[in-house]
């Protein structure tokens, strides 16, 4: 019987890391994905911040559904988060890891080809 029992509890508790590390995780610890800058290279500087204002307004709004995601991840239910947002809608991790590395390489492009303050 006692076997049983702790068997049970390793089961609870091996059932509550899961659903905890499910949870989303808020846009700003996500990490940027590594993107080659070599696919930004042949624009012209005009070309470069049009593309640089292009993926910041993709990632504000890929950001705010994943902070809101992590929000509703982090509804509490008798005290124990619950990953209700990760359940129902699409973790947006990928996406902003991806716009993230984007950026990176399209400013590493635009310093690489000297772009002048009237493009930052």
């Amino acid at each position: 019987m006692a076997a049983v029992s702790r068997r049970r509890r390793l089961v609870l508790t091996l059932g509550f890391a899961a659903a905890l590390s499910a949870c989303a995780r808020p846009a700003h610890e996500i990490a940027p994905a590594p993107i080659d800058p070599v696919m930004f290279m042949g624009k012209s500087c005009s070309e470069l911040a049009h593309e640089r204002a292009r993926r910041s307004r993709a990632l504000i709004f890929a950001g705010m559904a994943q902070d809101q995601l992590s929000a509703d991840d982090n509804m509490r239910t008798l005290g124990v988060p619950t990953p209700l947002g990760t359940i129902f809608e699409k973790d947006r991790k990928p996406e902003v890891a991806r716009l993230k590395g984007e950026l990176h390489a399209v400013n590493a492009q635009m310093i690489e080809m000297n772009c002048g303050p009237d493009y930052r």
